[in-house]
């Protein structure tokens, strides 16, 4: 009975893993956005992330990405993020965020998209339309 548990243990553990990576991740991000800080969406980004600022879509390198967010946040500075919905993408490796940003300029909605790159979850999309 004991070797059934552990053989269990052993088989589940990197698929529990992989869930608890997943959702700190979002979570870092959403808690990022939440309060602007940039420095912290750089440490999770892919070397290229395609972002979309209000139409205005490309995909950009890392720090031209985090350029552009720096701008976008001093014009609205963010004072919290509330998520309206996650889940896994068709792949297991993959998974999405879709949530509302409060700033002082109103309230945007966030679509996030992270993907497994090696070892970790990487952010490799980000979405911000008017609500």
């Amino acid at each position: 009975m004991n070797s059934v548990l552990i053989t269990l243990a052993i088989v589940l553990s990197p698929l529990l893993a992989t869930d608890l990576v997943l959702a700190q991740t979002i979570g870092d991000i959403t808690k990022a956005l939440g309060s602007g800080n940039t420095a912290s969406l750089s440490a999770m980004m892919d070397s290229e992330v395609e972002l979309s600022l209000l139409g205005d879509e490309n995909l950009y390198s890392r720090d031209q990405a985090i350029q552009k967010l720096s701008t976008f946040f001093t014009a609205n500075t963010p004072s919290g993020f509330s998520q309206v919905h996650q889940g896994a993408s068709k792949s297991d490796n993959a998974e999405y965020c879709i949530g509302n940003l409060s700033t002082s300029a109103g309230t945007f909605r966030v679509y996030i998209y992270v993907a497994r790159k090696g070892e970790k979850m990487v952010l490799q999309e980000l979405r911000f339309d008017r609500e």
